[in-house]
C-alpha cells in the first residue's frame, strides 16, 4: 500500500468514525421501535444482497456492484438516517467476515457507506425529507438518492485509482465504473416503492426481488458483453500483431535469402578472380615456358606469389569474419594482452605498411609514450588493414598520415588518407559485414568487404572502439583506434 493510499484510508476510517459517533446522538429509537418489523425484513435483504454482488474487472483489480442501495437507503425516509447507517455497516461487516476480509479493507468498506449514506441522509432531511413518503417528499428523496450515488463512487474511485497508481479523473472515466453509476441509479430508483410498500405490508416486500433481480441480470448482461467485445478487440489486435509478424518474418527471411545469394555471388567473383590468375600464371609457365626471358619469368612468378597472397588474406578474412560468431573466439581475443607502449606499435605498423608499399610515403606522428594493455598482434592488424586501404585509395604523391595522440585516459591511434572520402551516411554501414563502398579509385583492389568489420572487432576486443571521423583538413578519410590506456598513465 502507497503512502497517498494509507493517508487516504486512514483519513477516511477516522472521517467515517467520527461522522457515525455524531449519528448515534441523533437516533430515534421511538421511530425505530415503531418500525422494528419492517427494519428487520430490510436489514436481512441488505445482509443478503451484500453476499450476492456482481464482479467487474476494474483496471485488473475486482470491483463488486450490490444491489444493496433499494433497501440501506429506503431506511432514510422509513426510520432515519442513524437506522439505515448501521444496517448498511452489518450488512458490509458480515459481507467482508464471509470473504474472510481483512480488518483493513471492513473498516474501509464500513467508513466508505457511514460517509455515503450520512450525505444522502443529510440531503433529503435538509431539503424537507421525513419519516413518510409522498408526492411532495419525492424530489428530496431523489437528491439524497444522487448525493449517496455520488458520494459512494467518488470515494470507491479515488481508492480504486491510488491502488493502481493512476489519476483520480483517468479512474472516473472508467467504463466499469459507468456501469455501476447505471446499475446504483436503477437500484436507487426503487427506494420509494420498498418504503411505500413496507408501509403497507411487510408480505409484499419479497414481490421486490424481480424487478430488483432484473436490475441484477441486466448489469451482469452489460458487464459480460462488455467482456466479450474487449476480449474479441484483444483477439483481433493479437491477429493482426501476428499477422504483421508474419509478414515481417517472411520479409527477414527474403532479405536474408537475398544477402546470402549477393554474398556467395561476391565471394565468388573476388575468389574467382586471383585463383583465375594464379591458374594462368602456370599455364603460361607450362606451355611457353622455353620461350620465355628470365624477367618475364620473373614477373609471371611474382604475379602468382601476389594472387595468391591476395587470395589467402580473403580466406583468413572469412575464417576471422567467422572465428567472432563464437564467444570463445572473441574471447581468445582478450586473454593475451600484456602492456606495450601504444607509440611502438604504430611505429612498427608503419615500418611493415612501407614494406608492403615501398611506392608509398607514410608519416608518422607522436606525441610522447602512451601505455596500453592489449595484445600486440590484433592492434597491429588493426592499424595494418587501416594502412592498406589508406594506400589503396591514396592518389599518388599523397602521403598517408599516421599519428598516435592521448585524449583523457584513451591512446587514440588514427591513420588518414588523401583520398575521396567516405559521406557521413555511410560512416555507420561500412563496419558492416561484407560491406563495401565505389569510392571512385583506379586503385582499388578488390575484397569480400570484411577488412572493416574485423578491424572494429579486433579494437573491441581490447575494449576499445574504431572510428571514423572528419579529417583535419577536410579531405580523405580519417580512421581512429580508440584504447583505454593503463590507468596509472592516464593522468588528470
Amino acid at each position: 500500500m502507497s503512502t497517498r493510499l494509507r493517508w487516504y484510508v486512514g483519513t477516511l476510517c477516522v472521517a467515517g468514525g467520527l461522522v457515525l459517533a455524531f449519528l448515534l446522538t441523533r437516533l430515534d429509537l421511538d421511530r425505530a421501535r415503531e418500525v422494528a418489523g419492517a427494519i428487520a425484513v430490510f436489514a436481512a435483504f441488505v445482509v443478503v444482497g451484500e453476499l450476492v454482488t456482481l464482479r467487474v474487472d476494474d483496471q485488473n483489480r475486482l470491483k463488486e456492484i450490490s444491489i444493496t442501495s433499494t433497501f440501506a437507503y429506503g431506511l432514510v425516509p422509513l426510520a432515519g438516517t442513524t437506522v439505515a447507517v448501521l444496517v448498511f455497516i452489518l450488512g458490509s461487516v458480515v459481507a467482508d467476515l464471509t470473504r474472510h476480509r481483512g480488518a483493513v479493507k471492513t473498516l474501509f468498506n464500513a467508513a466508505q457507506y457511514v460517509l455515503a449514506l450520512a450525505a444522502g441522509g443529510a440531503v433529503y432531511h435538509a431539503l424537507g425529507g421525513g419519516y413518510e413518503v409522498t408526492t411532495a417528499t419525492l424530489p428530496a428523496l431523489a437528491a439524497g438518492g444522487l448525493a449517496f450515488m455520488a458520494v459512494n463512487f467518488l470515494l470507491v474511485s479515488i481508492v480504486v485509482s491510488l491502488a493502481n497508481d493512476v489519476p483520480v479523473l483517468q479512474g472516473l472515466r472508467r467504463d466499469p465504473l459507468r456501469v455501476e453509476l447505471g446499475s446504483s441509479a436503477m437500484v436507487l430508483a426503487l427506494a420509494p416503492v420498498a418504503v411505500v410498500v413496507a408501509e403497507r405490508s411487510l408480505l409484499l416486500l419479497p414481490a421486490l426481488v424481480v424487478p430488483l433481480g432484473a436490475v441484477f441480470m441486466a448489469s451482469k448482461g452489460e458487464i459480460q458483453a462488455k467482456a466479450q467485445q474487449a476480449a474479441a478487440e484483444e483477439a483481433t489486435e493479437l491477429q493482426r500483431r501476428l499477422t504483421r509478424q508474419e509478414h515481417e518474418i517472411v520479409s527477414r527471411l527474403q532479405e536474408a535469402d537475398r544477402l546470402k545469394a549477393d554474398l556467395i555471388a561476391a565471394v565468388s567473383h573476388e575468389l574467382r578472380n586471383p585463383l583465375t590468375t594464379i591458374v594462368g600464371v602456370f599455364g603460361i609457365l607450362r606451355v611457353r615456358r622455353e620461350r620465355l626471358s628470365q624477367a618475364e619469368r620473373d614477373e609471371l612468378v611474382m604475379m602468382g606469389i601476389d594472387q595468391s597472397e591476395r587470395l589467402h588474406r580473403m580466406i583468413e578474412q572469412l575464417l576471422m569474419a567467422a572465428r567472432f560468431e563464437q564467444p570463445e573466439g572473441v574471447a581468445s581475443l582478450g586473454a593475451s594482452r600484456t602492456e606495450l607502449d601504444a607509440t611502438e606499435l604504430l611505429r612498427q605498423a608503419g615500418a611493415e605498411a612501407r614494406a608492403r608499399h615501398h611506392d608509398r610515403r607514410i608519416a608518422i606522428e607522436t606525441n610522447g609514450a602512451l601505455p596500453v594493455r592489449v595484445a600486440q598482434d590484433a592492434v597491429v592488424q588493426v592499424l595494418g588493414n587501416l594502412l592498406d586501404n589508406a594506400c589503396k585509395y591514396s592518389p599518388d604523391g599523397e602521403p598517408v598520415r599516421l599519428s598516435g595522440n592521448r585524449e583523457g585516459a584513451e591512446a587514440v591511434l588514427a591513420v588518414e588518407d588523401a583520398g575521396p572520402g567516405i559521406p557521413e551516411v555511410e560512416r555507420q554501414r561500412i563496419f558492416d559485414r561484407f560491406t563495401q563502398l565505389e569510392r571512385h579509385s583506379q586503385r582499388r583492389a578488390g575484397g569480400v568487404g570484411l577488412g572493416l568489420y574485423i578491424a572494429r572487432q579486433l579494437a573491441r576486443s581490447q575494449d576499445g572502439d574504431l572510428l571514423v571521423v572528419d579529417p583535419a583538413d577536410g579531405r580523405g578519410a580519417r580512421f581512429e583506434l580508440h584504447l583505454p590506456l593503463v590507468p596509472d598513465a592516464a593522468g588528470p
